[in-house]
């Protein structure tokens, strides 16, 4: 096997890696019908696995779970989310030969054993599905020529699949059919059934390609969605703590402040986020926003180039195959920092308080989602896809560390997303070590200034810069579709969440 794009023409790779379509909600209309009476076996009951099938059997679809003989002898975890879930639960051998459409949902660097096994055993004509391309784009897998091959991809972790659906929405959503695996022209209307099922098209569906979303996804991953809330969160919490905040105080401000910041950006993009400081806290935002982009321009741009090469891929498929020394040792670091370790103070904060005691961390969450639009932009992806992989995925992310601290997030994302988290994390806080020499409580655990004076040209400039930024144009378009989204209360979410950890 190699790499399937460093095998196309550089024609096909911008045809692919440019494809990407918003789906209109009538596209739909069909709801489940295409897969509605055929046999789904899921292969792996992970985060993923379990949620994606919880939706589609809510919606109707006769869902059933293929695991290794092992994980059914053994009772591993796999076969106790699927069997108190009510699920039949079976070996390969017995449920995936009489299976219409056998969703791989297992993590990627167990893929390429994963179809070994269960391709022989498909019957003729059936579908084969992903939520990630990795396998085919990157490890280069070629499907039987009989069988469809589709990507029905949400853009989040599996237990946020599965809330937003429990809240009548769901979550955004990449499609895709492998152009060379769609023998009898089923593949479309397999994968918008799918993407019914999970209560995506209640979000926005793209019509995209494998390749698209896996170099798309790679990105967002490894630099805003994980990689700089990891490195804003250890940086700014050991900040604090240095200049005198209670370190409760701090852990809990940063736990759930990244929560409550980027569900702002939910509804109203950076323009919105921004417009919840005072004015001089957004002036002073705004300025650590654009020196944190010329810092760490070069890394995004770094970290585009690799995966767009293959070196990610292939320096991350080499630690698999030495046992993952260097995933979990730098997962096992990050469990010792000082923030994942120290307890939360008990004390309340009001919502407003995470924005007036967080510029700093509005400025990260500023920087980093303009600068994972940019540079994919710049790398041939459609800003639609951009858009997702950088902005609207990641309050689904900042949820998860709600809930646990890093653990939580490095937890429910794939072992590839945390792999690019750390490999991008231990790059940046080197390059940030005089930036954050340079920033005080005044961004980061105090309100920045008791003063509302500021120089109203400065200010109208500033703000026509964050509206213009291009996201914001886009960002507007896309939520102009997604008219059954509703707003989480972060700070009734947040209290519960914390008297629960507290």
């Amino acid at each position: 096997m190699s790499n399937y794009f460093n095998t196309l023409s550089l024609r096909e790779q911008l045809e692919q890696l440019g494809k990407c379509r918003f789906m209109d909600a009538s596209e739909f209309e069909d709801g489940v019908n295409a897969l509605k009476g055929k046999k789904i076996v899921i292969v792996g009951c992970g985060a993923q696995g379990l949620n994606q099938g919880l939706n589609m059997r809510d919606s109707g679809l006769d869902i059933s779970y293929a695991l290794r003989q092992a994980a059914i002898d053994e009772q591993r975890a796999s076969y106790k989310n699927a069997s108190s879930n009510g699920f039949t639960v079976g070996t390969y051998e017995e449920l995936v030969p009489d299976a219409d459409l056998v969703l791989n949902l297992t993590p990627d660097k167990q893929h390429t054993n994963v179809i070994k096994a269960v391709m022989p055993l498909m019957k003729k004509g059936a579908t084969l599905s992903y939520s990630h391309g990795f396998n085919i784009v990157e490890e280069g897998t070629k499907i039987r020529e009989d069988l469809t091959v589709i990507m029905v991809a949400p853009k989040c972790p599996g237990t946020e699949v599965r809330e937003e659906y429990k809240r009548g929405f769901g979550v955004p959503t990449l499609t895709a059919v492998h152009p060379e695996n769609d023998p009898e022209g089923k593949g479309w209307a397999q994968a918008k059934a799918y993407a019914v099922a999970t209560g995506g098209h209640r979000a926005g569906v793209l019509e995209s390609s494998f390749i698209a979303e896996v170099k798309s996804d790679l990105m967002g991953e490894q630099t805003i969605l994980c990689g700089l809330l990891q490195t804003g969160a250890i940086l700014s919490f050991d900040k604090m703590v240095e200049d005198g905040i209670d370190p409760g105080y701090a852990a809990k401000l940063i736990q759930f402040g990244w929560e409550t910041i980027t569900e702002a950006l939910k509804h109203g993009g950076i323009t919105n986020m921004m417009d919840r400081l005072s004015n001089p806290a957004k002036i002073r935002a705004f300025e650590l926003s654009e020196e944190l982009k010329g810092i760490m321009r070069p890394l995004f741009e770094k970290h585009m180039d690799d995966i767009i090469s293959g070196h990610f891929s292939k320096t991350m498929m080499e630690d698999w195959a030495n046992d993952d020394i260097n995933l979990l040792s730098w997962r096992a670091a990050t469990g010792e920092t000082a923030f994942e370790k120290t307890a939360l103070t008990s004390d309340h904060i009001i919502e407003q308080e995470y924005f007036d005691h967080g510029v700093l961390l509005v400025a990260f969450v500023k920087s980093g989602v303009e600068l994972a639009f940019e540079t994919m932009v710049s790398a041939g992806i459609i800003e639609d896809s951009a858009y997702y992989e950088s902005l609207h995925e990641l309050p689904l992310i900042a949820n998860t560390i709600a809930r646990k601290k890093l653990f939580e997030m490095n937890r429910v994302i794939s072992d590839t997303a945390e792999y690019g988290c750390y490999l991008f994390d231990h790059a940046c806080k080197p390059l940030l070590e005089d930036f954050m020499k340079s920033v005080d409580t005044s961004v980061i655990g105090k309100s920045y200034s008791a003063s509302h004076g500021v120089d109203n040209l400065e200010l109208i400039a500033i703000n026509e810069a964050i509206r213009n930024h291009p996201i914001e144009a886009v960002g507007k378009r896309l939520r102009s579709a997604m008219t059954a989204m509703k707003e989480i209360k972060t700070e009734e979410v947040s209290r519960a969440t914390q008297e629960a950890l507290v």
